[in-house]
């Protein structure tokens, strides 16, 4: 009789070779990181680039991307995945809200905005979606918001990894989906049910999906990869001129367009490999701390100008140098360590075949 159980452990198709590195996942969310840090950086300039927040957008589906390929080949149980996910978002997530939270109780005109209460705190600390003193569902971190809904998604995932991969894939999906769907039979006001049926959930299935399809090497040909890359691109571009408010329709006018960024992008690549170019990838590499320690850099930097009447491309661009600064900083004294010291503690962990993790991870 035929053993089928190494069927059972791995997707339909077998995994290519070329997962010994993704350089387009790791050039987009360096990019994405990037684009949230604009975003910030001329709002504080009293301008407007909300296209940049969709970043956020392009982070879930490639969440969602990586976490099947991490796990498709059947070596990766729930206990496991949920430590090794532990290891990469929680202790630089917890220095920065515990150090942050010291430096407002230490020096609160430091802080003027920031109220970290005991309950605040806790609740940030423990990925609980509440809202902060000004009515806002934000952690103390406030860039932190996205965490809540990555760790969301490792539980769901933590927990179809006990089906065979052949269901996985789709049990993920139906929660997903029956989560959005009943959301209009909750209160809006409440932070918990607001965030976990929110449809930007749906920006992870898709990513779950795109993994599934280049683990079967079923993506499409480098001319649709092309197509995809500029129509995501232009899709963005054109809701930006539009100036239309994206708050009711995030996942079509954002998160299908980084959807087909993340395909195209990876399409291509499989297709052939891209140069590699060292200050993007180290972005991608920094993305993380990026993305949770900018907006405390700009606010460090901005404080120390207060007394200099700048013009707003003057703030814009000490907004993005110090951002740039401050996760650079962060990620080679900090979160980079931590990489290494959890590598040191797990020698017996085969490593996984995609590039150093970042906030994709998450």
């Amino acid at each position: 009789m035929r053993d089928t159980s190494a069927a059972e452990s791995r997707p339909l198709g077998e995994i290519p070779a070329r997962a010994a590195e993704l350089r387009s996942i790791q050039f987009l969310r360096g990019l994405a990181a990037f684009g949230v840090l604009v975003f910030h950086a001329a709002s504080r300039a009293g301008d407007a680039f909300g296209v940049g927040a969709s970043g956020v957008d392009v982070f879930f589906v490639i969440s969602g991307f990586i976490m099947w390929v991490v796990t498709c080949r059947g070596t990766s149980g729930p206990r496991q995945f949920l430590v090794r996910r532990a290891q990469r978002i929680v202790p630089l997530y917890w220095l920065i809200t515990l150090g942050t939270a010291a430096g407002a109780l230490l020096a609160p005109r430091a802080f003027p905005a920031m109220r970290p209460t005991l309950d605040h705190v806790a609740q940030s600390l423990l990925f609980i979606p509440h809202r902060d003193a000004t009515g806002l569902i934000a952690p103390l971190i406030v860039p932190g918001w996205t965490l809540n809904y990555e760790v969301f998604f490792y539980l769901l995932f933590a927990v179809a990894l006990l089906a065979r991969t052949r269901w996985r894939a789709w049990i993920v999906t139906a929660a997903l989906v029956a989560l959005v769907l009943i959301r209009p039979f909750g209160d809006p006001r409440n932070a918990i049910w607001s965030t976990y049926t929110d449809p930007i959930l749906l920006e992870f299935a898709a990513g779950l999906w795109l993994g599934w399809a280049w683990s079967c090497d079923r993506l499409p040909g480098r001319r649709v990869a092309g197509l995809l890359l500029a129509l995501g691109a232009a899709s963005l571009v054109a809701t930006a001129i539009s100036g239309v408010d994206v708050s009711a329709a995030r996942v079509l006018l954002w998160g299908l367009p980084a959807v087909a960024l993340v395909t195209g992008a990876v399409s291509f690549e499989s297709h052939g490999a891209i140069p590699r170019w060292r200050p993007l990838a180290l972005l991608g590499d920094a993305s993380y701390s990026l993305y949770l320690v900018h907006g405390l850099a700009i606010s460090a930097a901005l404080r120390l100008t207060r007394y200099v009447v700048a013009p707003p491309a003057m703030v814009f661009t000490v907004s993005i140098i110090a951002g740039l600064a401050g996760g650079l900083v962060c990620y080679l004294l900090i979160e980079r360590p931590l990489i290494g010291l959890f590598k040191r503690l797990r020698p017996h962990l085969s490593p996984l075949a995609m590039p150093a993790p970042s906030l994709a991870d998450r």
